[in-house]
């Protein structure tokens, strides 16, 4: 049986309590340790993710990375999970975000800068 919230109790669409937020992920076929370098050394990083001023607020290798956003002081979390061998699995949770069209837009983001980390880290050597 559904339970009916009324609707001053709803909240919108991804919203929490601290604003809104939109989560992807990607597997890649690269070893955690890879992956987890593309986000913590700038240099890697600019090559794949152009453009985004982001600041590392914490770091666990090869696991997880928490970062600030620049633009808007939004908060990231990045997780990487080994998927056997040579693969890895790269969750994002993008968070504080300001309104709900913000989350399209970073939804749409996130989408693509993982398939461009994606190419980055499976390209030949």
């Amino acid at each position: 049986m559904k339970r009916s919230i009324p609707a001053a109790g709803r909240r919108e669409l991804n919203q929490r309590a601290g604003g809104f937020a939109v989560s992807a992920s990607k597997t890649i076929a690269a070893p955690a340790a890879a992956a987890f370098a593309a986000w913590t050394d700038a240099r890697r990083r600019a090559r794949w993710l152009s453009g985004v001023k982001l600041t590392i607020r914490q770091a666990a290798a090869p696991k997880s990375v928490r970062l600030t956003c620049h633009d808007d002081g939004s908060d990231i979390e990045v997780v990487i999970t080994t998927r056997g061998r040579g693969r890895c699995a790269v969750a994002v949770d993008h968070t504080r975000l300001a309104d709900a069209k913000m989350v399209a837009e970073r939804r749409h983001c996130w989408k693509e800068m993982l398939a461009a980390l994606k190419h980055y880290l499976e390209r030949p050597a």
